[in-house]
């Protein structure tokens, strides 16, 4: 029997409590998570004035009067851009293949970076293959009218039903891909799809949106503290991380033992 919602909360906690007490390298986990965060705010910044800079060089002007420091940091979109792009990747990359050491299961540890990040590079490739077909349709909604106000809706609602199956998909996918350690395993259809249909597809969605839904509440109360609260959700932000990843993968162990015990009683 594929895991209630109930229980997967309570088995997930236990996990990132347990996690807490005994996983020895808190501090670096906080470390890559607030440099993944500084990075991609160099990112966005560093994109978000290059595209004023290019679109309205003279409002950039206008913006940057008088501020000196952000004028200076003006100077230096592209170098902001560049830069926060690679190490947000080189992060994301380790986060990544911490992410999967969870989906995995076990005694949660660092060590073996190369490992780690070939892993979370691996993973992000899957991703990334994952997301073509989302892509391409998008571009090709945009080849028409998008000024007719019911064409417009229509595309988006598209575009949504589109990339929240691939990110069902890919969740399944990417935790096959964490058990087996196969690149290939991640993209064994059937499989995957065997997995969901087990699960159910509603069910499966009623999961990402309680999940979505605490981590929503979390989040908007620790940014309604300031200052204070800024600086624990880059602390909380880790353990929060864990509590997900673990909650999906309980699912999909579920519904994988679900599954082979059906066929077994075939």
């Amino acid at each position: 029997m594929v895991i209630n919602i109930v229980k997967n909360l309570r088995d997930s906690y236990d996990y990132a409590n347990k996690a807490l007490h005994t996983f020895s390298n808190w501090i670096t986990l906080i470390t890559i998570s607030l440099l993944t965060m500084i990075s991609m705010t160099m990112t966005i910044f560093g994109f978000t004035v290059a595209s004023v800079e290019t679109i309205a060089p003279e409002s950039l002007t206008l913006m940057l009067t008088n501020i000196p420091f952000i004028e200076m940091m003006g100077e230096f979109s592209l170098n902001f851009l560049c830069v926060g792009a690679i190490t947000s990747l080189i992060f994301s990359i380790l986060w990544t293949g911490f992410t999967l050491r969870v989906y995995r299961g076990g005694e949660l540890k660092l060590g073996t970076w190369s490992s780690m990040f070939l892993e979370g590079l691996l993973a992000t490739i899957i991703s990334f293959v994952y997301f073509i077909p989302y892509l391409v349709i998008s571009v090709l909604l945009k080849y028409y009218p998008m000024n007719n106000a019911v064409y417009a809706l229509v595309a988006a609602i598209i575009e949504y039903v589109v990339i929240l199956i691939t990110c069902m998909v890919m969740t399944v996918a990417l935790i096959r891909f964490a058990k087996q350690k196969r690149f290939g395993a991640a993209f064994q259809m059937k499989e995957l799809f065997n997995v969901i249909t087990t699960i159910g597809w509603l069910r499966y969605l009623g999961n990402i949106i309680v999940v979505g839904a605490v981590l929503l509440v979390v989040y908007v109360i620790l940014l309604l503290i300031l200052v204070i609260g800024w600086v624990l959700i880059v602390v909380v932000a880790p353990l929060l991380a864990i509590w997900e990843a673990r909650f999906f993968a309980n699912l999909y162990e579920s519904a994988v033992a679900t599954s082979t015990s059906t066929v077994i009683e075939e």
